[in-house]
Protein backbone atom coordinates (compact mmCIF):
# COMPACT_ATOMS: atom_id res chain seq x y z
CA UNK A 1 0.00 0.00 0.00
CA UNK A 2 1.42 3.17 -0.82
CA UNK A 3 1.75 5.96 1.52
CA UNK A 4 -0.79 8.54 0.34
CA UNK A 5 -3.29 5.39 0.39
CA UNK A 6 -2.50 4.80 3.87
CA UNK A 7 -2.94 8.48 5.23
CA UNK A 8 -6.29 8.94 2.83
CA UNK A 9 -7.54 5.55 4.73
CA UNK A 10 -7.11 7.36 8.43
CA UNK A 11 -8.53 10.20 7.48
CA UNK A 12 -11.47 8.70 6.14
CA UNK A 13 -11.30 6.78 9.42
CA UNK A 14 -10.97 10.17 11.41
CA UNK A 15 -13.66 11.75 9.67
CA UNK A 16 -16.24 8.65 9.03
CA UNK A 17 -19.52 9.14 11.00
CA UNK A 18 -18.84 5.37 12.07
CA UNK A 19 -16.37 6.88 14.00
CA UNK A 20 -17.78 6.35 18.28
CA UNK A 21 -17.29 9.68 19.48
CA UNK A 22 -20.82 10.47 19.36
CA UNK A 23 -20.84 13.96 17.55
CA UNK A 24 -24.52 12.53 15.97
CA UNK A 25 -25.57 13.80 18.98
CA UNK A 26 -25.33 17.50 18.59
CA UNK A 27 -26.19 20.03 16.51
CA UNK A 28 -23.97 22.91 17.13
CA UNK A 29 -26.56 25.78 17.58
CA UNK A 30 -28.56 24.46 14.18
CA UNK A 31 -31.27 23.30 16.19
CA UNK A 32 -31.79 27.01 18.06
CA UNK A 33 -31.60 28.17 14.65
CA UNK A 34 -34.06 26.50 13.04
CA UNK A 35 -35.82 27.04 16.49
CA UNK A 36 -35.57 30.78 15.71
CA UNK A 37 -36.46 30.79 12.14
CA UNK A 38 -33.10 31.45 10.90
CA UNK A 39 -32.60 28.34 9.69
CA UNK A 40 -36.41 27.44 7.54
CA UNK A 41 -35.84 25.57 3.94
CA UNK A 42 -33.33 24.87 1.85
CA UNK A 43 -31.88 28.49 0.69
CA UNK A 44 -31.49 29.57 4.20
CA UNK A 45 -29.35 26.41 5.61
CA UNK A 46 -27.14 27.48 2.30
CA UNK A 47 -26.76 30.76 3.67
CA UNK A 48 -26.22 29.81 7.22
CA UNK A 49 -23.66 27.30 6.42
CA UNK A 50 -21.70 29.28 4.14
CA UNK A 51 -21.52 31.68 7.46
CA UNK A 52 -20.51 28.12 9.29
CA UNK A 53 -17.61 27.93 6.76
CA UNK A 54 -16.73 31.32 6.76
CA UNK A 55 -16.63 32.99 10.16
CA UNK A 56 -16.21 29.43 12.45
CA UNK A 57 -14.21 27.40 9.77
CA UNK A 58 -12.25 30.12 7.97
CA UNK A 59 -11.27 32.37 10.72
CA UNK A 60 -10.78 30.22 13.78
CA UNK A 61 -11.33 26.12 13.78
CA UNK A 62 -9.00 25.50 10.61
CA UNK A 63 -5.81 27.60 11.93
CA UNK A 64 -5.92 26.71 15.52
CA UNK A 65 -6.18 23.08 13.96
CA UNK A 66 -3.12 23.72 11.54
CA UNK A 67 -1.00 25.30 14.22
CA UNK A 68 -2.11 22.22 16.89
CA UNK A 69 -0.47 20.04 14.13
CA UNK A 70 2.28 21.80 13.46
CA UNK A 71 3.27 21.96 17.31
CA UNK A 72 2.41 18.48 18.46
CA UNK A 73 5.91 17.84 19.95
CA UNK A 74 6.38 21.17 21.19
CA UNK A 75 4.48 21.54 25.14
CA UNK A 76 4.64 25.12 25.16
CA UNK A 77 3.38 26.33 21.58
CA UNK A 78 0.55 23.14 21.87
CA UNK A 79 -0.68 23.91 24.86
CA UNK A 80 -0.78 27.89 24.08
CA UNK A 81 -2.51 26.94 21.47
CA UNK A 82 -4.64 24.09 23.10
CA UNK A 83 -5.89 27.33 25.52
CA UNK A 84 -6.74 29.22 23.36
CA UNK A 85 -9.19 26.79 21.76
CA UNK A 86 -10.69 25.90 25.70
CA UNK A 87 -11.43 29.39 25.45
CA UNK A 88 -13.14 29.92 22.20
CA UNK A 89 -15.91 27.44 23.64
CA UNK A 90 -18.33 30.78 24.87
CA UNK A 91 -21.09 28.48 26.64
CA UNK A 92 -21.33 25.69 28.62
CA UNK A 93 -23.12 23.39 26.35
CA UNK A 94 -20.40 24.00 23.55
CA UNK A 95 -17.61 23.44 26.01
CA UNK A 96 -19.05 20.20 27.75
CA UNK A 97 -19.40 18.86 23.96
CA UNK A 98 -16.24 19.29 23.02
CA UNK A 99 -14.79 17.91 26.07
CA UNK A 100 -17.01 14.63 25.47
CA UNK A 101 -15.93 14.63 21.95
CA UNK A 102 -12.26 15.29 23.61
CA UNK A 103 -12.71 12.05 26.20
CA UNK A 104 -14.54 9.70 23.44
CA UNK A 105 -11.85 9.74 20.59
CA UNK A 106 -9.21 9.29 24.05
CA UNK A 107 -10.80 6.45 24.46
CA UNK A 108 -10.52 5.10 20.89
CA UNK A 109 -7.03 5.91 20.64
CA UNK A 110 -6.00 4.08 23.73
CA UNK A 111 -8.52 1.20 22.78
CA UNK A 112 -7.96 1.08 18.82
CA UNK A 113 -4.34 2.35 18.36
CA UNK A 114 -3.59 1.01 21.73
CA UNK A 115 -1.54 4.23 21.87
CA UNK A 116 -1.36 6.34 25.04
CA UNK A 117 -3.38 9.66 25.31
CA UNK A 118 -1.26 12.47 25.51
CA UNK A 119 -4.06 15.19 25.64
CA UNK A 120 -6.70 16.05 28.02
CA UNK A 121 -10.19 16.00 27.96
CA UNK A 122 -10.21 19.57 28.88
CA UNK A 123 -8.67 21.19 26.22
CA UNK A 124 -11.54 19.63 23.95
CA UNK A 125 -11.87 17.34 20.88
CA UNK A 126 -9.53 19.73 18.26
CA UNK A 127 -6.71 19.73 20.39
CA UNK A 128 -7.14 15.93 21.08
CA UNK A 129 -8.36 14.99 17.06
CA UNK A 130 -4.69 17.64 16.18
CA UNK A 131 -2.69 15.55 18.08
CA UNK A 132 -3.54 12.70 17.10
CA UNK A 133 -3.29 13.95 13.40
CA UNK A 134 0.04 14.87 14.12
CA UNK A 135 1.37 12.03 15.46
CA UNK A 136 -0.09 9.83 12.58
CA UNK A 137 2.12 12.59 10.20
CA UNK A 138 -0.73 13.10 8.01
CA UNK A 139 -0.87 16.06 6.07
CA UNK A 140 -2.00 19.05 6.92
CA UNK A 141 -4.36 20.35 4.35
CA UNK A 142 -5.65 16.91 4.08
CA UNK A 143 -6.64 17.23 7.50
CA UNK A 144 -8.07 20.22 7.14
CA UNK A 145 -10.33 19.45 4.82
CA UNK A 146 -11.32 16.27 6.27
CA UNK A 147 -12.12 18.27 9.26
CA UNK A 148 -14.39 20.97 7.48
CA UNK A 149 -16.14 17.75 5.78
CA UNK A 150 -17.06 15.96 9.05
CA UNK A 151 -18.26 19.64 10.47
CA UNK A 152 -20.33 20.78 7.85
CA UNK A 153 -21.83 17.54 7.36
CA UNK A 154 -22.82 16.82 10.56
CA UNK A 155 -24.35 20.24 11.16
CA UNK A 156 -26.49 19.53 7.53
CA UNK A 157 -27.51 16.54 8.97
CA UNK A 158 -29.02 17.95 11.80
CA UNK A 159 -30.86 20.33 9.65
CA UNK A 160 -32.08 17.65 7.35
CA UNK A 161 -33.72 16.07 10.11
CA UNK A 162 -35.22 19.19 12.49
CA UNK A 163 -36.42 21.28 9.69
CA UNK A 164 -36.94 18.98 7.89
CA UNK A 165 -34.72 18.56 4.92
CA UNK A 166 -35.34 16.01 2.10
CA UNK A 167 -32.23 13.81 1.65
CA UNK A 168 -31.68 15.33 -1.40
CA UNK A 169 -31.78 18.49 -0.43
CA UNK A 170 -29.45 17.79 2.01
CA UNK A 171 -27.27 16.72 -0.65
CA UNK A 172 -27.62 19.37 -2.84
CA UNK A 173 -26.42 21.49 -0.10
CA UNK A 174 -23.20 19.32 1.05
CA UNK A 175 -22.77 19.06 -2.81
CA UNK A 176 -22.31 22.72 -3.08
CA UNK A 177 -20.45 23.27 0.39
CA UNK A 178 -17.71 20.94 -0.52
CA UNK A 179 -17.18 23.11 -3.99
CA UNK A 180 -15.74 26.34 -1.41
CA UNK A 181 -14.06 23.82 0.99
CA UNK A 182 -10.45 23.55 -1.02
CA UNK A 183 -10.68 27.31 -1.30
CA UNK A 184 -11.32 27.77 2.40
CA UNK A 185 -8.79 25.05 2.96
CA UNK A 186 -6.15 27.92 1.49
CA UNK A 187 -7.67 30.80 3.26
CA UNK A 188 -7.09 29.28 6.46
CA UNK A 189 -3.72 28.10 6.05
CA UNK A 190 -2.50 31.79 4.91
CA UNK A 191 -3.97 33.23 7.73
CA UNK A 192 -1.35 34.97 9.84
CA UNK A 193 -1.72 34.93 13.69
CA UNK A 194 -2.84 38.25 14.09
CA UNK A 195 -5.57 37.06 11.91
CA UNK A 196 -7.58 34.89 13.79
CA UNK A 197 -10.78 35.37 15.22
CA UNK A 198 -13.86 33.50 16.88
CA UNK A 199 -15.80 36.38 18.02
CA UNK A 200 -19.24 34.65 16.95
CA UNK A 201 -21.20 35.91 19.68
CA UNK A 202 -24.98 34.84 17.72
CA UNK A 203 -23.16 30.82 17.36
CA UNK A 204 -22.42 31.04 21.32
CA UNK A 205 -26.25 32.32 21.99
CA UNK A 206 -27.87 30.03 19.81
CA UNK A 207 -26.03 27.40 21.98
CA UNK A 208 -27.27 29.06 24.97
CA UNK A 209 -30.62 29.21 23.76
CA UNK A 210 -30.78 25.73 23.31
CA UNK A 211 -30.72 24.36 27.09
CA UNK A 212 -34.14 25.85 27.47
CA UNK A 213 -35.43 25.19 23.98
CA UNK A 214 -39.30 23.76 24.06
CA UNK A 215 -38.37 20.53 22.02
CA UNK A 216 -35.35 19.11 21.12
CA UNK A 217 -33.56 16.43 19.36
CA UNK A 218 -29.88 17.31 20.38
CA UNK A 219 -27.70 17.39 22.91
CA UNK A 220 -26.81 21.02 21.87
Amino acid sequence: MSIKAAQLLKLLTLSSTALPVGAYCYSQGVESAIETGLIQDEASSVAYFEEVLEMLLIRFELPVLKRLMTSYANDVQFLYWADLYKASRESKELLAESQQLAFSLNAWIKDVLKMPVEVKKQYGFVPVYAQLCGRLGLNEADVLTAYSFSVLENQVLAAVKTVPLGQMSGQRILWHLHHLVPQAVEQALALADDEISSALPQYAMFSMRHETQYSRLFRS
